[in-house]
């Protein structure tokens, strides 16, 4: 789908200063056009939420942060429906281990409890697991044809199953075409990472992550729980976009709402983050083009 900067920007700059798509000359120095946007989420009705956590014997010290973490998951997602529910299944499609469903109505102590009631299983195979369970009867129970879909994959190695990450991330585009959908991986990340296995690095949870152009939360973090809340369309309405490239050229800068021209915004330096002046409304694009020099 084609933006308004990918139309007009082109044709502004070939207009005022005859420069290329891609660059310009400002200053006596080549720059370059970048623009950077959002798109503001939609408003969620009923929301269903699957948790496929690896549970081989090597996770055992994670369950707590997955079980605190996701409960503060939850009071963000009761902020915006009661019309939830949170769904938890083993990486192993062989042997299913399933429980829930978790709704408005279950107890802090069933949310905590949740991830330490499933069986321990030796196959770590997100992927086909997630395949199997949407396909069985617990989880047609589960999926709810109206309900928007936030998966969580948790694993402190790699996906093992014999699909890859595009055709996991087709067929999830296929499946819930008709409704939001998000993923949020939570692995053990490729930078600064000793170990002692290859695939303890989560290699195709960040390309899955990537294509849903976010990254993976590091499951080393210590307080990695407290991030989940922030990784998906479930936060509630944004007001700025972080900007993807440092140093735009500020005289450069223009911003568009649905496709309208407004002054009502402002530069943060510290976190490169643009700031508007009000909220934009659900479905709303936003999108915001500058200049950077090409080094």
């Amino acid at each position: 789908m084609k933006t308004l900067f990918s139309i007009i920007l082109p044709v502004i700059c070939l207009i005022i200063t005859g420069c290329t798509e891609d660059y310009q000359i400002i200053d006596h120095r080549e720059v370059r056009v970048v623009v950077d946007s959002y798109v503001q989420p939609s408003p969620i009705e009923d929301l269903d939420v699957l948790v496929v956590l690896d549970t081989s014997g090597s996770m055992t010290d994670n369950y707590e942060d997955v079980a605190s973490g996701m409960d503060l998951l939850r009071l963000d997602i009761e902020s915006l429906t009661l019309d939830y529910q949170f769904g938890y299944i083993t990486m192993d499609p062989t042997e299913l281990g399933y429980v829930g469903p978790y709704d408005s109505s279950s107890t802090v102590i069933d949310m905590l409890m949740a991830p330490s009631l499933l069986p321990m299983t030796m196959l770590e195979e997100g992927f086909s697991a997630t395949y199997a369970f949407l396909n069985s009867e617990d989880g047609l129970n589960f999926k709810r044809p109206e309900a928007d879909f936030l998966l969580f994959l948790i694993s402190d190695e790699d996906e093992q199953s014999s699909l890859s990450a595009d055709i996991f991330h087709d067929w999830l585009d296929q499946e819930f075409q008709d409704v939001q959908h998000d993923v949020v991986c939570v692995v053990n990340p490729d930078y600064g990472q000793d170990t002692s296995w290859g695939n303890e690095i989560g290699y195709k949870y960040i390309e899955l992550a990537n294509l849903y152009t976010k990254d993976i939360i590091d499951i080393e973090e210590e307080d990695w729980s407290i991030w989940l809340s922030d990784s998906s369309y479930l936060t509630e309405r944004k007001d700025y976009i972080v900007l993807s490239e440092n140093d735009p050229i500020l005289d450069s800068m223009i911003v568009y709402v649905d496709q309208y021209w407004t002054r009502e915004w402002y530069y943060i330096e510290s976190t490169n983050t643009v700031q508007l002046d009000f909220l934009p409304d659900y479905g709303s694009v936003v999108e915001v083009g500058y200049n950077v020099y090409i080094e």
